[in-house]
Protein backbone atom coordinates (compact mmCIF):
# COMPACT_ATOMS: atom_id res chain seq x y z
CA UNK A 1 0.00 0.00 0.00
CA UNK A 2 1.35 3.39 -1.03
CA UNK A 3 0.99 6.20 1.56
CA UNK A 4 1.73 9.42 -0.31
CA UNK A 5 -0.40 11.84 1.74
CA UNK A 6 0.28 10.60 5.24
CA UNK A 7 3.09 10.70 7.75
CA UNK A 8 5.18 7.59 8.30
CA UNK A 9 3.77 7.29 11.81
CA UNK A 10 0.16 7.29 10.57
CA UNK A 11 0.85 5.12 7.52
CA UNK A 12 1.86 2.14 9.63
CA UNK A 13 -1.63 2.05 11.14
CA UNK A 14 -3.79 2.79 8.09
CA UNK A 15 -6.50 0.37 7.12
CA UNK A 16 -6.72 1.98 3.68
CA UNK A 17 -4.36 4.31 1.89
CA UNK A 18 -4.58 6.63 -1.13
CA UNK A 19 -4.15 3.75 -3.56
CA UNK A 20 -7.02 1.80 -2.00
CA UNK A 21 -9.41 4.76 -2.20
CA UNK A 22 -8.38 5.80 -5.71
CA UNK A 23 -9.05 2.27 -6.93
CA UNK A 24 -12.76 3.02 -6.61
CA UNK A 25 -12.40 6.00 -8.96
CA UNK A 26 -10.72 4.02 -11.73
CA UNK A 27 -13.12 4.23 -14.68
CA UNK A 28 -11.80 0.96 -16.08
CA UNK A 29 -13.22 -0.98 -13.14
CA UNK A 30 -16.50 -2.77 -13.59
CA UNK A 31 -19.20 -1.32 -11.32
CA UNK A 32 -19.74 -4.68 -9.64
CA UNK A 33 -16.02 -5.07 -8.93
CA UNK A 34 -15.82 -1.57 -7.47
CA UNK A 35 -18.85 -2.21 -5.30
CA UNK A 36 -17.40 -5.49 -4.09
CA UNK A 37 -14.06 -3.87 -3.27
CA UNK A 38 -15.71 -0.96 -1.48
CA UNK A 39 -17.84 -3.37 0.52
CA UNK A 40 -14.73 -5.20 1.72
CA UNK A 41 -13.01 -1.94 2.64
CA UNK A 42 -16.03 -0.68 4.54
CA UNK A 43 -16.28 -4.00 6.36
CA UNK A 44 -12.59 -3.70 7.42
CA UNK A 45 -13.30 -0.20 8.69
CA UNK A 46 -16.38 -1.45 10.55
CA UNK A 47 -14.33 -4.22 12.19
CA UNK A 48 -11.64 -1.72 13.19
CA UNK A 49 -14.19 0.59 14.81
CA UNK A 50 -15.74 -2.31 16.71
CA UNK A 51 -12.33 -3.50 17.93
CA UNK A 52 -11.94 -0.58 20.31
CA UNK A 53 -10.22 2.80 20.61
CA UNK A 54 -7.09 1.91 18.60
CA UNK A 55 -9.16 0.44 15.82
CA UNK A 56 -11.47 3.46 15.83
CA UNK A 57 -8.42 5.71 15.36
CA UNK A 58 -7.25 3.52 12.47
CA UNK A 59 -10.70 3.70 10.88
CA UNK A 60 -10.80 7.47 11.28
CA UNK A 61 -7.37 7.82 9.65
CA UNK A 62 -8.42 5.58 6.76
CA UNK A 63 -11.56 7.62 6.20
CA UNK A 64 -9.59 10.87 6.22
CA UNK A 65 -7.25 9.46 3.56
CA UNK A 66 -10.35 8.59 1.52
CA UNK A 67 -11.79 12.07 1.90
CA UNK A 68 -8.49 13.68 0.86
CA UNK A 69 -8.14 11.35 -2.12
CA UNK A 70 -11.69 11.92 -3.30
CA UNK A 71 -11.39 15.70 -2.91
CA UNK A 72 -9.13 15.73 -5.97
CA UNK A 73 -12.17 14.68 -8.01
CA UNK A 74 -14.65 17.25 -6.71
CA UNK A 75 -16.02 20.48 -8.13
CA UNK A 76 -14.49 22.28 -5.12
CA UNK A 77 -11.03 21.09 -6.13
CA UNK A 78 -11.62 22.09 -9.75
CA UNK A 79 -12.68 25.58 -8.61
CA UNK A 80 -9.65 25.84 -6.31
CA UNK A 81 -7.30 24.96 -9.17
CA UNK A 82 -9.03 27.47 -11.45
CA UNK A 83 -8.69 30.20 -8.81
CA UNK A 84 -5.05 29.28 -8.26
CA UNK A 85 -4.35 29.51 -11.98
CA UNK A 86 -6.05 32.91 -12.08
CA UNK A 87 -3.86 34.04 -9.19
CA UNK A 88 -0.76 33.15 -11.18
CA UNK A 89 -1.69 35.82 -13.74
CA UNK A 90 -1.23 38.49 -11.09
CA UNK A 91 -4.58 40.04 -12.01
CA UNK A 92 -6.56 39.13 -8.88
CA UNK A 93 -7.25 41.67 -6.18
CA UNK A 94 -5.34 40.86 -2.97
CA UNK A 95 -8.55 39.89 -1.14
CA UNK A 96 -9.35 37.41 -3.96
CA UNK A 97 -6.06 35.54 -3.75
CA UNK A 98 -6.66 31.86 -2.93
CA UNK A 99 -4.75 31.82 0.35
CA UNK A 100 -6.51 34.95 1.62
CA UNK A 101 -9.94 33.53 0.78
CA UNK A 102 -9.19 30.14 2.28
CA UNK A 103 -7.66 31.47 5.50
CA UNK A 104 -10.67 33.72 6.11
CA UNK A 105 -13.15 30.90 5.45
CA UNK A 106 -11.19 28.51 7.68
CA UNK A 107 -11.11 31.04 10.52
CA UNK A 108 -14.89 31.62 10.24
CA UNK A 109 -15.55 27.89 10.14
CA UNK A 110 -13.37 27.12 13.15
CA UNK A 111 -14.95 29.99 15.11
CA UNK A 112 -18.43 28.68 14.31
CA UNK A 113 -17.49 25.16 15.42
CA UNK A 114 -15.93 26.51 18.60
CA UNK A 115 -19.10 28.49 19.39
CA UNK A 116 -21.25 25.43 18.79
CA UNK A 117 -18.97 23.25 20.92
CA UNK A 118 -18.95 25.78 23.75
CA UNK A 119 -22.75 26.09 23.56
CA UNK A 120 -23.13 22.30 23.61
CA UNK A 121 -20.85 21.99 26.67
CA UNK A 122 -22.84 24.67 28.51
CA UNK A 123 -26.09 22.80 27.78
CA UNK A 124 -24.69 19.60 29.30
CA UNK A 125 -23.47 21.37 32.45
Amino acid sequence: MKMSNTTDEMSANLLADDEDWLTFLDPTLCKAVAAESLTHLLFRIKQAVESGPDGAQQASAALLVGIRSLYLHTAAHEAAVELYLLSLTGDLAPQDEPLQLLKAAIERGKAKIERATTHSRKKRA
